[in-house]
């Protein structure tokens, strides 16, 4: 075990860190209760043996302090020449878990530390299978909010984000923006290349509009197939529609079909655009349904263009 020695006694400290060494044990000692504080959290003791009696910050404090500063709990045994119950009482009250006298015995406290290192492994295995745990947890939120695929973030997250930000936006009349994304000709390029292709395109262009939208708040998803929204909080129409020019620029110079020998024209989107200030009783489907209009008449239009909701085409 770790195990942190606090005594200011230093010919008791030294030899019973030499009994602890021989047993095993890696021992930390601290001549003082403020010394045994300052080295406590680098340390991580698996046990504490502390002195009761000690100048300036005495054990019972310590105990107190390492209880209220520390929630990970581990077993603190004091050591002490007195031997009252109202001293050993003092002790379990201050927060410690046995009470030995000095001098202890060699066998008894063998028989503590055996003990104490029972409880140091499950502390371990408990360690151990809580991060274990916490490791799966991500992995299933990462699945219960991404796309597999591409990473971005999956219609269920979209969904509820966008229904918490028309309530945010609504209560505080910001505007807000949606960018609905839809692939140009994409049946034509699964048909003539595979699906496999098709998806290394996905992943090339999802990459693409990650790196186009990194400020705080904004985030791209995956809306289905190959279609794409993006979620433009605090952004007015005339913000929404720079980001849609961005988006045909950058696409423009990935220039995906060229770039791996596609014999297609080129990679283009079709992009529908939508700003508005909630007010508040919008539902995600409505905002669906309107910037999808807008896409489709972008589609109409000739494809690789972006229409606003409810406007003319823009190029």
């Amino acid at each position: 075990m770790r195990i942190l020695l606090v005594d200011d006694v230093q010919m008791e400290r030294m030899q019973l860190a030499i009994r602890l060494k021989q047993l095993g044990h890696t021992v930390e000692m601290a001549s003082s209760g403020q010394q045994a504080m300052d080295i406590y959290g680098s340390f991580d003791p698996e046990l504490v043996l502390l002195d009761v009696s000690m100048p300036g910050v005495d054990g019972f404090e310590v105990c107190r302090q390492i209880r209220e500063q520390f929630a990970d709990w581990i077993p603190i045994i004091f050591l002490s020449g007195h031997d009252q119950p109202e001293m050993i009482a003092s002790a379990i009250e201050a927060g410690g878990d046995d009470y030995l006298v000095k001098p202890v015995d060699k066998i008894v406290l063998n028989s503590k530390l055996v003990a104490m290192q029972r409880i140091a492994l499950m502390r371990r295995e408990l360690k151990a299978k809580t991060a274990e745990l916490a490791k799966l947890n991500n992995i299933l939120q990462q699945q219960a909010t991404e796309d597999s695929l591409t990473n971005l973030k999956n219609r269920r997250y979209t969904d509820n984000k966008l229904q918490e930000l028309i309530a945010l936006h609504g209560r505080h009349q910001f505007w807000l923006s949606l960018i609905l994304i839809d692939v140009d000709n994409f049946k034509l390029f699964n048909d003539t290349y595979g699906h496999i292709a098709g998806d290394k395109c996905l992943v090339a262009l999802s990459g693409l509009l990650l790196k186009l939208f990194v400020r705080s708040g904004e985030f791209v998803a995956r809306y289905g197939g190959e279609e794409f929204v993006i979620v433009l909080p605090h952004s007015n129409l005339e913000q929404a529609q720079q980001q849609a020019r961005r988006i045909q620029l950058a696409v423009a110079e990935l220039d995906y079909s060229q770039n791996v020998n596609f014999t297609l024209p080129p990679v283009t989107l079709s992009q529908g655009v939508l700003s508005l200030v909630p007010s508040g009783s919008e539902t995600v489907d409505q905002l669906y349904q309107d910037v999808d209009r807008a896409m489709y008449k972008a589609k109409k239009a000739g494809k690789n263009c972006f229409v606003v909701h409810s406007d003319e085409i823009r190029n």
